[in-house]
Formats: C-alpha cells, sequence, structure tokens
C-alpha cells in the first residue's frame, strides 16, 4: 500500500510539474531521481561544507556534477562520493574550481596510496569501496586510470579482460606494476592499471 502510495505521489507531482521524462520510462526517471537525492544526502553528510554547494542531476544513469569549489581536491571528493552512491552508472564531473592544481596536491592531508611511491605525479589514489578499485588523479584532479589490487592467482584466473574500468570510460591501454612483499601480504600482489589517458600522458606521471 505504501509502494502503490509513492508510486501515485510521483506521478502526481510529474503530471502536475508538466516535468517531461524526456524519453525515459517512468521508473528510469524514478530511480534517477532518487540516484540525484542519494548523491546530494551523502554530500551533505560530508564534514566540509563546500559539498554541499554542488549541483547534482542525473540522466539515464548518468550523474553531472556542476557548480564551484576551492580545490581539485574538492572535485575529486565530490566524485568520489558520488561514485559510491548505489546504480551509478557514469559521472561526468563538471565542477570548477579556483585554486592552481599545485596548490591542492600539496594541501591534500590523505595517506599515500603504495602506487604513488612510483608513479610521483599521482596526487591522489582512492578505492571506490572496501573491495572494489580505486581511482587515480592526477596534480589538476582528472581521474588519469582505474586501479585494481589483485594477487598472482587473481590475476592468472581473471585475466586483465576481467577487470573493468570504474565508470565505463575507454581504456587506452594497460599496465601492471608489481607490489613489493610485506609480512602482512607474503602472497605476490599487483596493480593492474587500467589508463584512460595516451601514453604519452601516463609516462610523465611515472
Amino acid at each position: 500500500m505504501k509502494l502503490r502510495g509513492a508510486v501515485g505521489l510521483t506521478l502526481a507531482v510529474v503530471l502536475t510539474s508538466g516535468c517531461a521524462l524526456s524519453g525515459r520510462s517512468l521508473g528510469r526517471f524514478v530511480d534517477d531521481k532518487a540516484i540525484t537525492g542519494a548523491v546530494k544526502l551523502r554530500l551533505a553528510a560530508q564534514e566540509a561544507a563546500h559539498l554541499t554547494r554542488v549541483n547534482v542531476d542525473t540522466f539515464d544513469g548518468v550523474v553531472y556534477l556542476t557548480g564551484e569549489v576551492d580545490t581539485y581536491t574538492q572535485k575529486s571528493d565530490a566524485a568520489i562520493v558520488a561514485w559510491r552512491v548505489n546504480g551509478v552508472r557514469q559521472l561526468i564531473n563538471d565542477l570548477q574550481v579556483r585554486e592552481a592544481p599545485a596548490a591542492s596536491v600539496s594541501a591534500s592531508p590523505r595517506p599515500r596510496h603504495p602506487l604513488q611511491d612510483r608513479l610521483h605525479g599521482l596526487a591522489r589514489v582512492e578505492p571506490l569501496g572496501a573491495t572494489g578499485p580505486a581511482l587515480a588523479y592526477d596534480g589538476a584532479g582528472q581521474v588519469v586510470a582505474t586501479v585494481h589490487s589483485v594477487t598472482a592467482q587473481q590475476l592468472i584466473e581473471r585475466g586483465i579482460q576481467g577487470l573493468a574500468a570504474a565508470d565505463g570510460r575507454p581504456i587506452e591501454h594497460v599496465s601492471i606494476d608489481p607490489v613489493p612483499s610485506q609480512i602482512d601480504r607474503p602472497v605476490p600482489h599487483f596493480h593492474v592499471i587500467l589508463w584512460h589517458v595516451s601514453l604519452s600522458r601516463a609516462a610523465a606521471l611515472w
């Protein structure tokens, strides 16, 4: 009964507001609104108040972030928050940044990802979840690669073809970087880097 009421209310809002579905089914429209609401709630829950000034819109599972933030770190923060919402197929991060890229990199207080010890041009490497891949950002706050951390056995069983880009964007090329052994990680591990930028631009980050 509650579900019928919610659907009825959604229909009433759509009909009375004159809002066009723009080729979407009602179900898709409702899902997009739910994604937008969830992203906004997560942004508002962050400690940094600047993320509440980010505009969010969703169309067919693609989330669009617009507005203005103070730093490139804040821009990537907003992207990471949005990616952690279920149902997001793709993200268009069109946030404008006030500061210069170099200031953003030096101001980041986060611990370094092990890959940054080898790829010194990476400003941040942020996991999308507890078991998912990570997104690698350059100094301008742009996503340059999706990084999967796998064991040698996983790499053999799944192959590179079984590792997907986090946001469905094209993969320009792939590199594999061995992870130094540690006491808590005796089994050989590798970082599989799915690059979203050209070979020359990736080479500049090493």
